[in-house]
């Protein structure tokens, strides 16, 4: 696996983020793959080996190591020894190069002994250096006129003005590399050519058959820059990257999307280096080359770029599992078996629930310990959220939802699994924190004494069907497992007053203790519903949920003041205020859409996500009876394999599922053990680690406020469920997890599971706009209770 997650594969990034004006009014667009894509390749695949030979294999192996591949901050260079050929570049000479070391020191004379090293890499300014910031190392040197390369720019002096955010660190997607290109093996001769060609052919009609002379030596500059940026293109998606210039179209222009260090002409017929017209070996631009050099389209020529704004690439599983089954044979027996294959669109209930099975089947067993745990990596969705940020008063003044509130959850939940949460704001709060912290106190004294003394639970009735709940799902009371291992106390609140069930559970932690659980579960519902309000007002307002076009209309009496007219687009067009020609929404028809979107989801979080409260609302039709359907859980997990004593490892103790629950809420726990599976980065992500490093960057000493609560009393960990998936239009995926621990100590563990209140029913349109809009899991779900939504998500009994 790589070593820093690669780029996410949809566009809910905290940075680089596109942007498209769509009618008139910039918008804040994703195009998603399914989130499920590699899993149901790797599924796929596992059909695929058991089938293939050894040698396919080997190939298949090969093919996906190459197309895996992750640039970090590495030393050597990667080297392209058989680079892709592009449509737009033909290798024209497939002859290798032959050329001794001796041969090129004569050549070149005196350089450096590598490239690698520290000094290798001058600055372009440097005094003593006459030959225009040309870089002389041995390696480089090399491998232009041999084997072609690429690596990580060490310094980046030029940078476009929109990238400069990212101050060359990977927290942008976009990262800078140097390339070396031989003009034999990748047809920099040839493209040169036909590009020059082709604008000839224009201009010629342009200008009638006589080219200023001017134009004419542009005309050469932009066809030898613009066939070694075809180059540099290639070799970037043999390795798994693409050139990332974005949308700016400056960055398009000669010399803009990199900087020129080294020319070399090149022989057409040996492909050996060769000097230029004024007898010098190599050049510093491609103006030098042209000017002083005499190259003239059709001349191969190798180069050296530096600083090229470059992305990372996810694979194309799709494609590479065609082109391993080309007759379907095995793709259709995998539809027969009943698999969602990478491309399907998950439109049912039933299709939901098969998606996340497989996404947990396809999940690795294996554990590791905590040094050995990946623990997030430099994308800004591995950042903890302050509290405040999320609230509902953190809104736009116009009522649409903070930007980047929205990018920073959406990036987290869609790529990574889960978002973590700093009840604190960094110090600046302790109320949530401290409810946290009895709460802890609670939960630890609960298992205190039942460890000590088994008798303790014997007043607790034993795990069962909670009454009044209206689910067979629905379970309140105490539970062993595995001897003992791994232990759960299953509550619920109580509607009329607020209290927690079981009653008995007071007689071991108190009435304080009890009361501290109810508190906690407030603070995470709170949280909960946030997050559920935030993405599913995004995910409306992707879909163009709640837009009308003639919605908002400027009055006619105060010009240009525009108001929500409140009229139907019929009465709009009749008025004479809309075009009733018109097709496009005006920027206050998206405007106000955003609105909309944000406030039907608050009615969402408000009267279906069941927070433990009476639903005082009159509006809706509701039987949600007197206890509610979302659970808070005391767990405590424990690893006594004998096996594992000695070496201390880590194995799963509770095997990996998703939850039917619109988010799942875990409060960080002093032993870590809460694993996520990343989506993107395909691995085991602890989000408990990352939260710990966090609170070790804002108090080294472990002080927390003067001991008012411990370090990981402050974060919650929140994860998307199968609900989630359903609202958010499979937008945000339900976190497949899982607990791991070790023999060194027992893992205690609090979380919620915020689901659906009984006897409510899905209203799209009242919650989630127009239902030509909606996905066919949307339209399934319209009008069915909430509860049986819930129970047709549930995996069908095993036979």
């Amino acid at each position: 696996r790589p070593t820093e997650p690669p780029t996410p594969r949809n566009q809910w990034t905290s940075k680089g983020v596109n942007h498209h004006h769509h009618h008139h009014h910039t918008t804040i667009t994703m195009h998603i793959s399914s989130f499920s894509h590699r899993h149901r390749a790797s599924m796929l695949m596992t059909m695929i080996t058991k089938t293939t030979s050894v040698n396919t294999l080997a190939l298949i192996l090969l093919l996906c190591a190459s197309s895996c591949h992750r640039i970090s901050s590495f030393t050597p260079p990667i080297i392209l020894s058989s680079p892709p050929i592009s449509p737009l570049s033909p290798r024209s000479n497939q002859r290798q190069r032959s050329l001794c070391i001796d041969d090129r020191r004569r050549r070149y004379g005196t350089i450096l002994e590598s490239s690698t090293d520290d000094d290798a890499t001058a600055s372009p300014n440097d005094d003593d250096d006459d030959n225009n910031g040309m870089l002389q190392g041995e390696k480089e040197i090399e491998t232009i006129v041999g084997e072609n390369w690429m690596k990580r720019s060490a310094t980046v002096d030029f940078m476009p003005a929109e990238m400069s955010t990212s101050n060359n660190n990977n927290d942008d997607e976009s990262i800078y590399m140097d390339v070396g290109i031989n003009g034999s093996m990748f047809g920099t001769g040839d493209l040169s050519r036909r590009m020059h060609e082709a604008m000839m052919k224009v201009a010629s009609k342009k200008f009638g058959g006589q080219l200023p002379e001017e134009i004419a030596d542009v005309y050469l500059l932009y066809s030898m820059d613009a066939s070694a940026k075809e180059a540099v293109k290639a070799a970037m998606d043999g390795s798994g990257y693409a050139l990332n210039l974005g949308d700016d179209e400056a960055m398009q222009d000669e010399g803009a999307w990199g900087r020129i260090d080294s020319v070399l002409l090149m022989d057409a017929t040996t492909g050996d280096p060769i000097g230029g017209e004024d007898g010098s070996d190599s050049y510093a631009s491609f103006a030098d080359a042209i000017a002083r050099g005499g190259w003239e389209p059709g001349d191969p020529y190798s180069f050296v770029v530096r600083e090229v704004p470059a992305r990372k690439k996810a694979m194309d599983l799709e494609a590479l599992l065609r082109a391993m089954d080309p007759d379907g044979t095995l793709w259709e027996e995998a539809r027969e078996k009943g698999m969602m294959l990478p491309g399907d669109e998950v439109g049912s209930l039933g299709e939901l629930g098969t998606d996340c099975e497989q996404r947990v089947k396809s999940a690795p067993m294996e554990a590791t310990d905590e040094f050995n745990a990946f623990r997030g990596g430099e994308s800004k969705g591995y950042n903890v959220i302050s509290r405040s940020s999320l609230l509902r008063d953190n809104r736009n003044a116009d009522g649409t939802e903070d930007k980047k509130t929205l990018l920073h959850v959406m990036d987290s939940l869609a790529n990574h699994g889960c978002l973590i949460v700093d009840l604190t704001d960094e110090d600046t709060s302790t109320e949530d924190a401290s409810k946290m912290s009895k709460m802890w106190e609670a939960t630890t004294t609960f298992f205190d004494k039942v460890i000590k003394d088994e008798g303790t639970v014997k007043d607790i009735p034993p795990m069962q069907v909670a009454e009044g709940v209206g689910s067979s799902h629905a379970m309140v009371g105490f539970a062993s497992f595995k001897d003992g291992e791994n232990q759960f106390l299953e509550t619920r609140l109580r509607r009329s007053d607020g209290a927690l069930l079981p009653e008995e559970m007071s007689a071991v932690v108190g009435t304080d203790g009890s009361k501290s659980m109810a508190d906690a579960f407030h603070v995470m519902s709170g949280v909960g519903k946030d997050i559920v309000r935030i993405v599913t007002a995004a995910s409306s307002v992707e879909a163009d949920a709640f837009v009308t076009v003639g919605s908002v209309v400027s009055s006619q009496d105060d010009e240009g003041s525009p108001s929500i007219a409140g009229l139907t687009f019929e009465d709009a067009s009749v008025s004479g205020l809309v075009d009733e020609d018109s097709t496009d929404p005006s920027e206050d028809d998206m405007k106000r859409a955003e609105i909309l979107a944000s406030d039907a989801a608050i009615l969402l979080t408000e009267e279906i996500i069941d927070d433990g409260r009476p639903l005082l609302s009159g509006e809706i039709e509701h039987d949600e009876g007197p206890v509610s359907m979302s659970p808070h859980r005391m767990c405590r997990y424990s690893n006594n394999d004998k096996s594992n004593k000695r070496k201390k490892k880590a194995s799963e103790i509770f095997g990996a599922h998703t939850d039917t629950s619109f988010v799942t809420i875990v409060p960080a726990a002093k032993v870590s053990g809460l694993e996520v599976f990343d989506e993107d980065s395909l691995q085991w992500y602890r989000p408990e680690l990352n939260a710990r490093r966090h609170a070790k960057g804002i108090d080294p000493e472990g002080a927390c406020m003067e001991g008012q609560f411990p370090w990981h009393g402050r974060y919650l960990v929140v994860m998307p469920g199968e609900l989630l998936q359903l609202t958010s239009r499979n937008n945000v995926p339900a976190a497949v997890h899982r607990v791991v621990a070790t023999t060194d100590a027992d893992r205690l563990s609090a979380p919620i599971l915020l689901r659906a209140r009984p006897g409510t029913k899905m209203d799209v349109e009242r919650y989630m706009g127009s239902l030509e809009k909606a996905d066919g899991l949307l339209r399934e779900s319209d009008g069915m209770k909430m509860e049986d939504i819930h129970d047709a998500l549930q995996p069908a009994p095993k036979e």
